[in-house]
């Protein structure tokens, strides 16, 4: 075979192959309105909360839903907050749904600069789900450190 018609085999090949597309990521299904991480103080006792609020913006109701909290340390740095945060009250559509979870005071630092909360999974009424794709799109920032 000449090297003219390898060139064209080659070529056909290259261009002929359809490229594998990324499947398109599924829409947040909610949006959030509130998110802060005050002090509970009861009995001389303080424990970190989560307090966040969201819409759920699809038809269906959320039966279920896992958050992840990442905390920004007093440096800048990241650390996800190991264990997750379950929701299971219910969240029906356009309704705004505020939930609250305490949190372990040795793995929050009180001189923290924010914290993001991102929705992991949700589950629906009808046993649908979604599901982050790692990318943890669907999420809400607060930050009140140094610009």
């Amino acid at each position: 075979m000449s090297c003219r018609h390898l060139y064209l085999v080659f070529t056909v090949l290259i261009v002929g192959v359809p490229s594998a597309r990324a499947a398109t990521p599924q829409p947040c299904p909610i949006s959030y309105s509130h998110l802060s991480m005050p002090y509970k103080h009861e009995h001389g006792m303080s424990t970190p909360m989560v307090e966040l609020a969201f819409t759920n913006d699809t038809p269906k109701k959320i039966v279920r839903a896992k958050f992840g909290l990442i905390v920004t340390g007093p440096e800048g740095n990241q650390v996800p907050y190991e264990q997750g945060l379950t929701f299971t009250a219910g969240a029906d559509p356009g309704v705004v749904t505020k939930s609250e979870w305490s949190l372990d005071m040795e793995k929050v630092d009180i001189h923290r600069l924010g914290e993001i909360v991102y929705l992991k999974s949700a589950r629906f009424e009808d046993n649908t789900t979604w599901q982050d794709d790692g990318n943890q799109r669907c999420k809400q920032e607060v930050y009140y450190g140094p610009k």
